[in-house]
């Protein structure tokens, strides 16, 4: 115990208002000092002021003064003494309360609330703190927490679990599985105990200080846990499992024969599975249950391939097929046909996914492409691989037929004439893409040709086929439409009287689509809505001539086309008088006045005119062309 005082074995605390025995001590000293220098200093004084006094009073004013000093004295004495002993008291906390503190040996000592705070604040155990029957008394955390480990135990946990398969005995080596222990934890809560927060008040650190003591008597003792880090016990069951373990030998479809849309496939295998990873879980819940000798039942059955090369023979064949009528244009036709050519005999293993601008690529001169075609913000433009959408929309609409999970489509600006409304499927390199993924459970594989005898392209998709015969259709409908109007531009460079249309208007529509279930005898099963497609209203846009024939802009109607000419007005004679300016005499004015001429002037008030028929006529049929 820390012990605070005068050095003295038993520490006597100075109290405010009481003075200890060496203060009176000097006071005392003090005091007789003054009593013998006051007479002379007061006889000194009073000769100074009363020199004409009678000797009888002057001896008895000396008896009384010299009476009064020595007291005088004294009293301003002790108050200096007190003063500055007040304030040493003050300056060194001597008068902060102090309390009795009890040691457990039974000695008593008095400490202020801070002196107390900071003999248990220390970082390092009190004394009776045993971890593990480690006495860590003294010691830093880091000490501690070294000292406990150094005392464990190379192998705390022994372990002897054993597989049992068919009878035997398989014994599983499991030495290698981490054991943890939660040393640190143990440590901190141990070094936490009974220690204070600094927010206690002095009855509450006077409690813990007793608590603490008491540990020396009776020590806390703590005991680390350790537990078996089951991650890694998979790989050594499957050490001494995997060597009884047959496993099934699937087929496996290695490519597509286009000649005779069959599957070429590797044979598949009957495999012995021992049920490896219930094996696992068994051992991994018998260590997490703390039991570290048993033995753990394996189960195992022979098991057939998911995929059998019997299987793909009889049951892999046409799930679904789509074909269209191209047109004569035989660019077009060329790059439906080598994009065909592309995917056909295309394998998609379960879970793979189709992009077509990924698969295809884009559409170039260097990758054989030609310009046809294409729809260019509601106009058709010639450009590169025009005519590829149809092949992408075949495939839209035998992925539907599939029941494939569709990824991405987007429909033309307006509906094309090779597929029915909602059902077409745009491409457009770095913009539009159509993609698709194979959730069949299977290998499905595309088959596609355009037939130049025919100009048909046709789509078909190979994989498992539907259970019973049952197949599906892909329907689309017309369930709204708006009229499409006309756009009039005036053309400032064309004579009034022209128009020249420059766009085409197709209405817009709105379709749905179904994707219709048959049983084998054609009759509807089940019909599944699928997104609305919303074709936009695409205005025509015709150009207006304004140029009028003086070379003036006529006025323009952009509501309805229609154009008034303007007039062009005659400036009148001046009127303003002749110049007093003087010509110069350097020079001969010159003669402005126009000569006389034959020609009539030109008529610059145009008569009123009737505005051509404005009425826009009605929308062409949308037979949309091909893209």
């Amino acid at each position: 115990m820390k012990k605070t005082g005068n050095g003295s074995k038993k520490n006597t605390p100075v109290r405010p208002g009481v003075r200890n025995t060496s203060q009176a001590a000097s006071g005392k000293q003090l005091a007789v000092r003054s009593k013998e220098t006051a007479p002379s200093r007061v006889e000194k004084s009073t000769s100074s002021k009363k020199s004409s006094a009678s000797s009888s009073k002057k001896t008895s004013s000396k008896k009384k003064s010299g009476k009064k000093a020595p007291v005088f004295a004294i009293v301003m004495a002790t108050v200096v003494v007190l003063a500055v002993a007040g304030g040493a008291c003050y300056k060194f906390g001597l008068f902060e309360k102090r309390y009795d503190i009890t040691n457990s040996d039974g000695t008593v000592v008095k400490l202020t609330q801070e002196e107390l705070l900071a003999e248990m604040a220390v970082d390092v155990f009190p004394q009776g703190i045993i971890i593990n029957g480690v006495d860590v008394s003294g010691m830093t955390k880091d000490q501690a927490t070294q000292a406990v480990i150094a005392n464990q135990p190379e192998r705390p946990i022994e372990i002897d679990i054993s597989l049992s398969l068919d009878g035997i005995s398989y014994p599983l080596d499991l030495t290698s599985l981490p054991i943890e222990s939660n040393v640190t934890e143990v440590v901190d809560n141990a070094f936490n105990y009974l220690r204070p927060t600094g927010q206690e008040t002095a009855e509450q650190l006077i409690e813990l200080h007793n608590a603490r003591e008491a540990l020396k008597t009776a020590p806390a003792e703590y005991q680390t846990a350790y537990t078996l880090n089951t991650d890694s016990i998979s790989p050594l069951v499957h050490d001494v499992l995997d060597p009884m373990n047959c496993e099934p030998v699937e087929a496996e479809i290695t490519g597509f024969d286009t000649e005779t849309c069959t599957f070429q496939h590797t044979d598949s295998q009957i495999g012995y599975v021992v049920d490896i990873d219930t094996a696992v879980n068994d051992v991994k819940a018998l260590l997490d249950a703390g039991t570290y000798t048993g033995s753990v039942e394996v189960n195992a059955e022979v098991t057939e391939p998911a995929l059998t090369g019997e299987m793909i023979d009889n049951e892999f064949g046409l799930i679904s097929e789509s074909s269209s009528q191209t047109t004569a244009n035989s660019n077009r036709n060329h790059n439906i046909s080598i994009t065909a050519e592309k995917i056909n005999g295309l394998v998609l293993q379960d879970g793979e996914s189709f992009s077509f601008n990924g698969f295809i690529g884009q559409r170039t001169a260097a990758s054989g492409y030609l310009e046809a075609g294409v729809i260019v913000n509601g106009t058709t433009e010639q450009d590169f691989g025009g005519g590829v959408c149809q092949v992408s929309s075949m495939i839209y609409q035998s992925c539907i037929k599939a029941d494939l999970q569709i990824d991405e489509r987007h429909p033309h600006q307006w509906p094309s004439s090779y597929a029915e409304v909602g059902t077409d499927a745009a491409v457009d390199w770095g913009n539009q893409d159509y993609a698709f993924t194979n959730n069949s459970g299977y290998p499905i594989a595309m088959y596609a040709y355009w037939d130049p005898n025919t100009s048909y392209i046709t789509v078909a998709i190979y994989g498992h086929m539907f259970e019973d015969g049952v197949y599906i259709d892909f329907q689309g409908e017309q369930i709204s439409s708006s009229a499409a109007g006309t756009t009039y531009v005036a053309n400032g460079s064309l004579p009034v009287g022209t128009r020249n249309q420059t766009r085409g208007a197709h209405n817009g529509v709105t379709a749905r689509s179904y994707q219709i279930w048959y049983d084998a005898e054609g009759n509807e099963i089940n019909r599944v809505q699928l997104d609305d497609t919303r074709y936009a209203t695409i205005n025509a846009i015709v150009e207006v001539g304004t140029l009028q024939p003086d070379g003036t802009q006529a006025a323009f109607d952009a509501a309805t086309g229609t154009v008034t000419p303007t007039v062009t007005e005659t400036t009148p004679p001046s009127d303003t008088a002749p110049s007093d300016v003087q010509p110069s005499d350097t020079a001969a004015p010159t003669d402005t006045t126009p000569a006389p001429t034959d020609t009539a002037p030109v008529e610059t008030t145009a008569a009123p005119t009737t505005p051509p028929e404005t009425t826009p006529a009605a929308a062409p049929e949308d037979t949309g062309a091909p893209q």
